[in-house]
């Protein structure tokens, strides 16, 4: 997989209900209270450790650095928020103040009045690289010459070697077409995939690890959430649960309101063959040799005659060439284990 342009994708480091107090951000708010210097563009905030549920989240609020988010968000309006970048964070002891910029806003946002609760979330943000999609580039072969020669029992002759290259570039490019499978091994690899109901199935099995699941908002104004719940079966199947599954305490009201389950979700994960199977690399050293011990470059040929002696090689397979060699021995029913043949489909109505 290629490497682009840079992407974020952030984490939230907390988040809880908090209501709006009067006075200077300079000063300590009660406990369950925030306060700013201006409520319709701060660039200071003052938010006690404690939130309006009585929970401590001074951690988490310390944990912010220099570009990281935070969402100010109104209980009963998922567009009603505004989301501020931070520029500096002092620790005060029993609250935490913080400098801020306004870098966006929802359609129906409203400045708060006085003792208004609001959801505070404070968001982490990571850049990361943003894939280009595939490289079209050339694969590795599936086999090697060495595969060829240590099944043929000898080296191979002039012939056979100005041959045998593209023979196993061209084998290898049948075997991945017909398999849907590139037989290559990718770490961390990231996937865009629309949920069926909160179930994923992930393609490119073996799947080793599900490294990260982040559910992709679609809107400018609402950043992704990663999704720390979910549920890997081991195999290849990805079940995500309802939000209210998940253990977390206060998530955002905009959670429950939107097409959660068959949303679009960004999956990051390692799967793939870090070495090519062996019945893989039999069945193209096998197909080669077969195509190579013809008794012209044409496997198309099914008899020949010379004289009182006559050669006689017909395959099963309908057709010639490398192709033909390969349905000869068994493509069809080999690569049935490694054939993808299902994935994730979501229907809208």
């Amino acid at each position: 997989m290629a490497q682009g342009s840079a992407r974020s994708t952030s984490v939230v480091l907390t988040t809880g209900f908090w209501q709006t107090q009067s006075g200077p951000a300079t000063t300590a708010p009660g406990n369950g209270k925030y306060n700013a210097d201006n409520w319709a563009t701060p660039t200071l905030i003052a938010i006690s450790s404690i939130d309006n549920d009585g929970y401590d989240r001074h951690a988490g609020l310390l944990s912010l650095r220099s570009g990281d988010q935070i969402m100010e968000l109104a209980t009963n309006n998922s567009q009603n928020f505004q989301e501020w970048s931070v520029t500096s964070v002092t620790d005060q002891g029993t609250w935490v103040q913080i400098g801020v910029t306004v870098v966006g806003a929802g359609s129906t946002f409203v400045t708060p009045g006085m003792n208004q609760t609001r959801i505070i979330q404070a968001l982490q943000i990571i850049a990361q690289e943003e894939p280009s999609g595939p490289t079209f580039g050339p694969k590795p072969n599936l086999a090697t010459e060495d595969n060829i020669v240590d099944r043929l029992g000898r080296n191979l002759n002039q012939i056979e070697a100005a041959r045998v290259t593209a023979m196993l570039a061209d084998g290898s490019a049948i075997i991945r077409r017909y398999a849907r499978n590139d037989f290559m091994f990718k770490n961390e690899d990231y996937i865009e995939i629309v949920a069926d109901s909160g179930r994923i199935v992930l393609p490119g099995r073996p799947i080793y690890s599900v490294d990260a699941v982040t559910w992709k908002s679609g809107l400018a104004s609402i950043p992704d959430i990663p999704v720390i719940w979910f549920i890997f079966d081991g195999v290849d199947t990805i079940t995500i649960p309802e939000p209210r599954d998940s253990s977390i305490i206060n998530l955002p009201a905009m959670w429950y309101s939107v097409g959660f389950y068959s949303s679009t979700f960004g999956i990051t994960h390692t799967h793939g063959y870090q070495v090519v199977p062996d019945d893989i690399v039999g069945l193209l050293c096998s197909a080669i040799i077969s195509e190579l011990s013809t008794p012209t470059m044409s496997a198309t040929l099914q008899s020949e005659a010379i004289g009182a002696y006559s050669y006689s090689m017909r395959r099963r397979a309908l057709g010639g060439g490398l192709y033909a060699a390969l349905l000869d021995f068994g493509m069809q029913d080999l690569l049935q284990d490694y054939r993808r043949k299902r994935g994730t489909i979501a229907m809208r109505f």
